[in-house]
């Protein structure tokens, strides 16, 4: 007598589970990654006014002003996230309380 397996067969809907998991590990990774260049990550200018908790302008005034790097490639705006990290660290005023 052969075994086979169904849709309604505990194997299959083990191996269902598994293989919806691994999707949606797999779509998780391939929204957090950073791709970079030249071994730096760029962040997009919504990543860095969510960390500086800042509007469009603001940003705008901050690389006007040249208060933290930024690069451009096709007109779009990206920031190096070193960069970004060293003015926050040149700016941090540790709390006296």
């Amino acid at each position: 007598m052969e075994d086979f397996i169904t849709r309604n067969s505990a194997e299959y809907v083990e191996l269902r589970k598994k293989a919806l998991q691994a999707l949606k590990s797999v779509n998780r990774l391939i929204d957090e990654h950073r791709p970079s260049i030249f071994n730096e990550v760029y962040l997009t200018g919504e990543e860095v006014r969510c960390m500086f908790g800042i509007s469009r302008r603001s940003l705008q005034t901050y690389r006007d002003e040249r208060i933290i790097p930024y690069t451009t490639i096709g007109g779009k705006f990206l920031y190096p996230q070193s960069g970004i990290f060293g003015v926050l660290e040149r700016n941090y005023m540790k709390n006296l309380r």
